[in-house]
C-alpha cells in the first residue's frame, strides 16, 4: 500500500508489489512498460468530489512468441534484438473508491479494466533440462508487478493516471505426454 497526494488529498493505492520479489539474476527475460489512462466515470454513477482509493491489478489475457529480426549488436539505444519477441496483451484491472459530490449517497465506486500491449525480448533458445529448446515451443508464464501509479490530476468525471507495469517471462515447465 501507499499514499499518494493530490491537491491536498490523500488517496490509498493498493496493488503496488515488492521489486525485491523478482528474481531477474534466473529470469532476465523482462520489460518495462507504462500505461496512460483517462478513466471516465460512467454516466449512472454521480460525480467525483474526492478519491479514497484504487486497487490495481494485472490480468494476462493472452502472449505469443513472435519472429523476429536478429541484430548483431546494440542499436544506437543500447537494444539488441534476438529473434524472438513474447507479446504480452492484458489489462489494468482497477477499482476506484471515491467520496461522491451528491451527500445523499457519498461512497461510490467504479471498476475498470484498461487494455494493454507491450513485448518482451527472448533468446531464440533457453536450456530446458540439460537441452537447447526453441523458444517458439515454449509456453511462458509472465509474471507482473505494478511498480507505481501515478494519478495526475482529476475532476468530477475524469482520473488521468499513469500506471508503470514490469513484465517479466518465465519459461513453462514442459510437460511430456504419455501413451497410456
Amino acid at each position: 500500500m501507499s499514499l499518494k497526494y493530490i491537491a491536498n488529498d490523500i488517496i490509498d493505492i493498493n496493488g503496488i508489489c515488492d521489486p525485491t520479489t523478482i528474481d531477474i539474476d534466473t529470469y532476465p527475460y523482462w520489460t518495462q512498460t507504462s500505461v496512460t489512462e483517462t478513466l471516465v466515470i460512467p454516466e449512472q454513477k454521480p460525480d467525483i468530489e474526492q478519491i479514497n482509493s484504487i486497487n490495481a491489478s494485472v490480468e494476462v489475457i493472452r502472449t505469443k512468441v513472435i519472429v523476429t529480426p536478429t541484430s548483431v549488436g546494440a542499436n544506437e539505444e543500447g537494444k539488441i534484438i534476438t529473434g524472438r519477441k513474447l507479446i504480452v496483451e492484458g489489462n489494468v484491472v482497477q477499482s476506484v473508491s471515491y467520496t461522491a459530490l451528491e451527500p445523499a449517497q457519498s461512497m461510490h465506486s467504479a471498476h475498470f479494466a484498461v487494455p494493454f500491449s507491450a513485448y518482451i525480448v527472448i533468446p531464440e533458445t533457453i536450456l530446458i533440462d540439460g537441452v537447447d529448446v526453441d523458444t517458439l515451443y515454449i509456453n511462458f508464464q509472465v509474471n507482473s508487478c505494478i511498480e507505481d501509479i501515478f494519478v495526475e490530476s482529476f475532476c468530477t468525471r475524469y482520473i488521468f493516471k499513469n500506471v508503470t507495469l514490469f513484465l517479466q517471462a518465465v519459461p513453462a515447465a514442459i510437460v511430456a505426454c504419455s501413451d497410456n
